[in-house]
């Protein structure tokens, strides 16, 4: 019941911190950006090999620079996990007591201006809603969310049944489809 009546807390905390934020759409088409951000719960070992191959590919294939940063859902990272070249962690130990990150490598990646972040959490975890909001991204795109407009330059609704894989191959398949007035 503490935790729920925290989290009830946090959330109020955070929509009244990002209440008036408005969101300048600067659309980036994917063949266009450079550098791209991604955001994703790692707690799932199968998600964070997923992440970690979407990230080599989208470096060697696509050639861009890439940055991950995955939220661990525990206070310390397993043994065997840890900070690689373009793949940061933040855990429990790293949020304040609303859920707000307050990590310098958060910070780092939320003011970093990536040409495009990908939010590729599907769940609803607090931390991760903090480092969408707070990215200095040019352009943001993630899973529709209620109330979550101001935060996003492109949602994709799917069903609560989606997987990684399928919402991964929906991010693909729109950010190829956006195109700017430079890519016409």
């Amino acid at each position: 019941m503490k935790k729920n009546l925290r989290h009830k807390i946090a959330h109020v905390v955070f929509l009244n911190e990002f209440r008036n934020k408005t969101l300048k759409s600067n659309l980036i088409p994917f063949d266009q950006a450079e550098s791209i951000g991604i955001i994703y719960d790692s707690t799932n070992e199968a998600h964070y090999e997923m992440v970690r191959k979407y990230v080599k590919d989208l470096r060697e294939v696509f050639h861009k620079d890439v940055l991950a940063l995955g939220y661990y859902d525990q206070k310390e990272l397993p043994t065997l996990r840890f900070s690689k070249l373009g793949l940061d962690f933040f855990t429990r130990k790293d949020l304040n007591w609303f859920y707000k990150p307050i990590s310098p490598i958060v910070k780092r990646f939320v003011d970093r201006e990536f040409d495009i972040l990908i939010d590729l959490h599907i769940g609803h975890h607090i931390p991760v809603k903090y480092v969408v909001a707070s990215s200095k991204a040019k352009f943001k795109i993630g899973k529709y969310a209620k109330n979550a407009e101001r935060y996003y330059n492109f949602m994709i609704s799917v069903n609560e049944q989606t997987q990684l894989p399928a919402f991964i191959e929906q991010v693909n398949h729109y950010l190829k489809q956006i195109k700017n007035e430079k890519s016409k």
